[in-house]
């Protein structure tokens, strides 16, 4: 009877280190380790560092890094959020940059994105903070880049509908969204005024608008101390 117990014993010792070992590879580990899964490694983000920026930096497409970390906003990613890359080997550097405010000297010369007024401004509302502002809008208006760049993003955000990233020199990126379709693809080069999108009407919204964005080092800034 003692062997078959410590035979017993030894049996379900070596079950409960098969299922530990189970356990651990096939799910998540600590954060501070580096590597979670299989496949990947955490990344912690920095000042002045978007999550385009990092999904272009280790060549994952935006929507798996979206889609892996259940992230809603990918417009705004707070400093210090950890975020996992799917199919990285090591943690790698991600431009980011810091300050206030481009150099005067350095200033691009931005276009309105559509014509129309002005209907909600940036800043701080009864409700909510616009990050940006909206513009009043008509079906079929052309909506246009504000300056020459990249895009890294063409698709749809939960709250923000139909929506458009562009990568510009000098750390700039901006944003177009809300009542929008868009005509252009991600990776696509675009010049100042090329038309990226038209204006659509939408029974969800009480007044058809186009949202714009601007960041400078990945953060937003009043488009209007910036445009004409």
């Amino acid at each position: 009877m003692g062997r078959k117990l410590l035979s017993l014993v030894a049996l379900l010792f070596a079950v409960a280190a098969t299922l530990l070992s189970c356990a651990t590879t096939g799910g998540f580990s600590q954060r501070d380790e580096g590597i979670t899964r299989e496949a990947g490694v955490w990344h912690r983000v920095e000042e002045g560092q978007t999550l385009w920026r990092i999904a272009k930096t280790y060549r994952v497409s935006l929507e798996d890094v979206k889609s892996v970390n259940e992230i809603l906003d990918v417009v705004h990613v707070a400093k210090g959020t950890w975020i996992f890359i799917p199919g990285a080997e090591e943690v790698l550097y991600v431009q980011g940059s810091t300050g206030s405010g481009p150099d005067e000297a350095l200033n691009p010369e931005f276009a309105w994105p559509i014509s129309g007024e002005i209907v909600q401004p940036f800043g701080e509302s009864d409700t909510d903070f616009n990050y940006g502002i909206d513009i009043g809008s008509v079906k079929s208006q052309d909506v246009v880049a504000t300056l020459e760049g990249t895009v890294v993003l063409s698709g749809m955000i939960r709250g923000y509908g139909t929506t458009i990233i562009i990568e510009h020199e000098n750390d700039f990126c901006s944003l177009y969204a809300k009542n929008i379709k868009s005509l252009v693809h991600e990776g696509q080069r675009v010049n100042r005024n090329s038309i990226i999108a038209r204006a659509e009407s939408s029974t969800f919204a009480p007044g058809d608008v186009v949202h714009y964005e601007l960041f400078y080092k990945g953060k937003p800034v009043n488009p209007l101390y910036y445009l004409p």
